[in-house]
C-alpha cells in the first residue's frame, strides 16, 4: 500500500504543470455541470491544428452522443494565475463547454449545408499558410503553392449564425470533387470572395501605436519615411493573404519607386519594409524569429522567413535561406506551451469530427 501511494505521488511530481492542470480539469468539471452530466465520461484529446501543432482539448460524453464538444485547454492554463481557485477555474470552463455544446446541432446543420455549392460559394475565402509545418493537417485538402516562398493557399468556408461568421471549415478534396470544381475555379472564386470582404489595410507601424490607426492607399506607403508598414485587412483576421491580392504589391512597389521586404508577422500580417542599402535583412528576419518563438500562438506563425518584392521583376521571392535561417535562429525553439498573452477571439472550428 505504501508503494502504491508512493509511486502515485511520485508520478505526480513527474507531471508538468500544464498535464496536472487536464488531470484536475478531467477529475473535477463534472461537478460543476448540471445533473444530467453524472456519469458522463470524460477525456482528454489531443488535436491537430494549424501549423500541426497539437492542442489539448476537453471532451464530455453522455449516453448517446457520438461527437461530443470540445473545449481547448491552453487558453485557461495561460488565462488564470497561479493563486486562482479549482472551484473558479473549472466554473468557467464548464460554462464555456455548455456554451459550445449549445452550437454542436447548428454545427451539424452547417456540415450538411456545405455539400451544396451553390449555398456556400460567397463564403469561400483564401489563406496562407506555412507549407512544411503544414505537412500533417494538410493532408487531403487542396492547396496552392505561393511562388517563390515557402507558403501555401488554402480554402475555407465561413460559417455564419445570424449574420455573424461563427467558424470555418476547411475545404477537402473530397469537398471540391463533390463541388465539382478544379484548382483554378476554387482559387478564382476564393480570392474574389477575400479581395471584396477583407480588403487590404495598410497602416504605418508607429500609426497603430501612436496616434491610432490610419489606413493608407498602396500609393501612399513608403511616403511617409517611415520604416515599418503593417498589410493585413479591417478584420485582423488571416490578413497575411493580402500579399495575394492581384496588382496589389506592385502598386506599392511602382509607388515607392523601390523593392520592398515582406515580413511574415503571423497568418493574420505581414509588415512591409523599403529596401535600401542600409537594411539589414539577417537584423529584419531576427525580428521575426523573436516574434514567432516569444509573442504569438505557435499555431499563428507563418514564417521564419522574410521575403523580397522585386518591382522589376515583379515577383515575390525568399531574401533569406531556410538553411541559414535554422543557424540564424540557434537556439530559440517555439514554447510548447503557446504564448502568455490574453486571449484572442477564434472563429475557426475543427469539424471533421
Amino acid at each position: 500500500m505504501e508503494k502504491e501511494t508512493y509511486g502515485k505521488e511520485q508520478e505526480k511530481e513527474d507531471m508538468t504543470g500544464f498535464e496536472r492542470f487536464q488531470q484536475k480539469v478531467k477529475d473535477g468539471i463534472l461537478a460543476y455541470l448540471p445533473k444530467e452530466y453524472r456519469g458522463a465520461a470524460v477525456d482528454i484529446v489531443h488535436v491537430r491544428r494549424n501549423n500541426d501543432q497539437e492542442q489539448v482539448a476537453v471532451t464530455i460524453t453522455r449516453n448517446g452522443q457520438t461527437a461530443p464538444a470540445r473545449v481547448y485547454l491552453e487558453e485557461y492554463y495561460n488565462r488564470f494565475p497561479d493563486w486562482a481557485s479549482d472551484g473558479v477555474i473549472l466554473r468557467t470552463i464548464a460554462a464555456d463547454y455548455l456554451t459550445e455544446e449549445s452550437e454542436m446541432e447548428w454545427k451539424a446543420e452547417m456540415a450538411e449545408a456545405i455539400k451544396d455549392y451553390g449555398s456556400v460559394k460567397g463564403n469561400i475565402r483564401l489563406q496562407v499558410v506555412n507549407r512544411d509545418m503544414n505537412q500533417e493537417s494538410l493532408r487531403g485538402c487542396p492547396k496552392r503553392e505561393v511562388e517563390g516562398t515557402d507558403l501555401v493557399a488554402v480554402f475555407h468556408v465561413l460559417l455564419y449564425k445570424e449574420g455573424e461568421a461563427r467558424a470555418s471549415m476547411l475545404v477537402t478534396d473530397r469537398m471540391m470533387e463533390r463541388w465539382g470544381l478544379d484548382m483554378e475555379s476554387l482559387y478564382g472564386t476564393a480570392l474574389d470572395n477575400t479581395v471584396a470582404q477583407a480588403p487590404a489595410q495598410i497602416s504605418s507601424l508607429i500609426s497603430i501605436y501612436s496616434d491610432g490607426e490610419e489606413p493608407l492607399t498602396p500609393e501612399k506607403v513608403f511616403s511617409e519615411e517611415q520604416d515599418l508598414y503593417v498589410l493585413s485587412n479591417p478584420q485582423k483576421w488571416h490578413g497575411a493573404a493580402a500579399i495575394l491580392y492581384p496588382g496589389l504589391l506592385q502598386s506599392i512597389a511602382d509607388a515607392a519607386q523601390s523593392s520592398f521586404y515582406v515580413m511574415p508577422c503571423s497568418i493574420h500580417e505581414v509588415m512591409l519594409a523599403k529596401k535600401s542599402d542600409a537594411t539589414d535583412v539577417w537584423e529584419l528576419q531576427s525580428m521575426v524569429i523573436g516574434s514567432n518563438r516569444y509573442e504569438i500562438p505557435p499555431e499563428e506563425v507563418l514564417s521564419d522567413q522574410v521575403y523580397l518584392y522585386d518591382g522589376k521583376e515583379q515577383k515575390l521571392s525568399l531574401a533569406t535561406s531556410p538553411e541559414k535561417s535554422k543557424e540564424h535562429a540557434g537556439n530559440r525553439e517555439m514554447d510548447p506551451d503557446g504564448y502568455g498573452g490574453g486571449e484572442a477571439e477564434d472563429i475557426e472550428e475543427e469539424m471533421g469530427r
